[in-house]
């Protein structure tokens, strides 16, 4: 893994997040953040993904894919040592928002004001080190 790998790896199936949320990251925590939209993609970077030491995943990635709470298990799986952020829009009535609260892991619902994103990921970052 060299000097660059990002310490942080964001996953939505949001476009616009997906730019926003490392740019907002990167600036205010100086922090490398890499996103991905889907489980596969995370797959495809398997050694970065798993080398990060704080994951945010969006629990709903859209009809007929891998879910974020797919992601958890895959990532736990593989042995992950860091800290997971779960990422929702649903409400947490939703069964994929039930199912993720289920595994402990912190859940930030959308729309979250910046700085209330920026404090979880530097407490996950802490404890993670």
């Amino acid at each position: 893994m060299t000097k660059a790998a990002a310490r942080i790896v964001f996953l939505d199936d949001s476009e616009d997040l997906r730019e926003l949320v490392p740019i907002l990251i990167e600036s205010l925590l100086g922090e490398k953040c890499r996103s991905f939209c889907n489980l596969m993609e995370f797959e495809d970077h398997t050694e970065e993904v798993l080398h990060a030491r704080v994951a945010i995943l969006d629990i709903n990635l859209g009809p007929n894919v891998p879910d974020g709470v797919e992601a958890f298990r895959w990532l736990m799986k593989h042995g992950f040592q860091g800290k997971v952020l779960f990422f929702t829009g649903h409400a947490r009535t939703n069964p994929q928002v039930a199912l993720a609260e289920k595994n402990g892991v912190a859940i930030l619902e959308k729309p979250v004001h910046p700085d209330i994103l920026i404090s979880f990921v530097k407490r996950a970052l802490n404890e993670a080190a």
